[in-house]
């Protein structure tokens, strides 16, 4: 027994500091979370996302994602009946890199969202990220609930995508935070532009970067 215990120490005074690794500037998270599927075939069920025409075919799909990833845990409580529950499209963020959002409620401008790395070859992953508060700094806790619109642009950005929250209406203050998808899961928070005097309104490109500090 006291060697059995000994060894516990040894292996627990042995294990790596992940702050160790981590890389300078970025806001790097744990993991996302892989649930393993063998029966679900990512590269069928993205073709079947391309095809779909209609939101009720696009809510069927999702549905179907939940025998290998439960996308609901972004959404807080389960509410089935939220305006736009379920839609699901894609963003190809370069060849072999596509995230799957899934809509957790629809509102006028922007929506909450899921985001699932849904890249062939492997399991589907809830995608995690530091949370952005709204005067454009880190949380300390992460999430998996994404608000505001998401857009991408692989052309100038692999691996990154954008998500635009406005505070108002006329969308002129708000954050626009740019993220870089990790090899191994989740995402990393790069830059955050933020704005929130909503009686000036600026546009996006025009907010001032708030992180990293420069």
């Amino acid at each position: 027994m006291r060697v059995l215990l000994l060894a516990l120490v040894l292996g627990a005074c042995a294990a790596p500091d992940p702050a160790a690794t981590a890389e300078p500037g970025v806001a790097d998270t744990p993991d996302a979370e892989p649930i393993s599927e063998p029966g679900f075939n990512a590269e069928a069920w993205m073709e079947a996302v391309e095809a779909a025409t209609n939101d009720p075919d696009r809510v069927v799909l999702s549905a179907q994602l939940l025998d290998a990833v439960d996308w609901r845990t972004a959404c807080g409580e389960d509410d089935p009946t939220a305006e736009g529950r379920g839609v699901v499209r894609l963003l190809h963020l370069s060849p072999t890199e596509s995230l799957a959002e899934i809509t957790c409620q629809r509102f006028d401008r922007q929506s909450t969202f899921a985001l699932v790395d849904a890249r062939a070859g492997r399991p589907p992953r809830l995608i995690r990220a530091l949370g952005v508060l709204e005067d454009g700094t880190l949380s300390a806790d992460t999430t998996a609930s994404f608000f505001g619109v998401v857009s991408h642009d692989p052309a100038t950005a692999p691996s990154r995508f954008d998500v635009l929250t406005t505070s108002a209406g006329h969308g002129g203050c708000g954050t626009d935070t740019h993220y870089r998808l990790l090899a191994g899961g989740g995402a990393a928070v790069e830059q955050i532009r933020a704005h929130d005097d909503c009686d000036e309104p600026l546009a996006p490109e025009d907010w001032p970067v708030v992180y990293p500090d420069e």
